[in-house]
C-alpha cells in the first residue's frame, strides 16, 4: 500500500518537474512573488498575535502582584510603628518595581510589531524580579 503512493507521489513530482520546465520565467516570478508576499503576511500576524498574547500575560502578572500589594497595605495598619515603618518601606520599593513594569508595558504596546521583542525581556526580568521581591516582603509579613 505504501509502495502505490510512493509511486503516485513520485509521478506527480516527475510531472510537476516536466511541466515546470515548460513554465516561463515571468509566471515563476509571479507565483514566488506571491508566495513570498503570502509568507510576509503570516509573519506578520503570527508576531501580532504573540505580541498580545505576551501583552495579557504580563497585565496579569500586574494585576496579580498589584492585589498582593494591597494587602500587604492592609496588613500594614495592623502592626506597630517600627514595624510598619519597616514594611512600609518594602511596600514603596515594591510600587517603584511596580511603575517601572507599567512604564515598559505602555513603550511595548507604542512599539511597533516588529520591535516588540526587544522589550520583552526587559518586561520578563522586572516581572521576576517584582514577584520574587512580593514573595519577600509577604514572608515577613505574619
Amino acid at each position: 500500500m505504501m509502495r502505490d503512493g510512493r509511486f503516485v507521489v513520485l509521478l506527480f513530482l516527475t510531472g510537476a518537474l516536466c511541466l515546470g520546465a515548460a513554465i516561463s520565467s515571468q509566471a515563476d516570478t509571479g507565483k514566488i512573488t506571491k508566495e513570498a508576499r503570502e509568507t510576509v503576511e503570516t509573519v506578520k500576524k503570527y508576531t501580532i498575535q504573540q505580541k498580545e498574547a505576551f501583552q495579557r500575560a504580563a497585565h496579569e502578572e500586574l494585576t496579580a502582584v498589584q492585589k498582593q500589594i494591597a494587602v500587604l497595605q492592609g496588613k500594614v495598619r495592623d502592626m506597630s510603628a517600627s514595624a510598619r515603618a519597616d514594611l512600609q518601606e518594602s511596600i514603596n520599593e515594591l510600587e517603584k518595581k511596580r511603575d517601572m513594569l507599567k512604564e515598559q508595558l505602555n513603550k511595548m504596546q507604542t512599539t511597533t510589531d516588529e520591535k516588540w521583542h526587544v522589550i520583552r525581556s526587559s518586561v520578563e526580568t522586572t516581572i521576576e524580579e517584582l514577584k520574587d521581591a512580593c514573595r519577600k516582603v509577604m514572608s515577613r509579613v505574619p
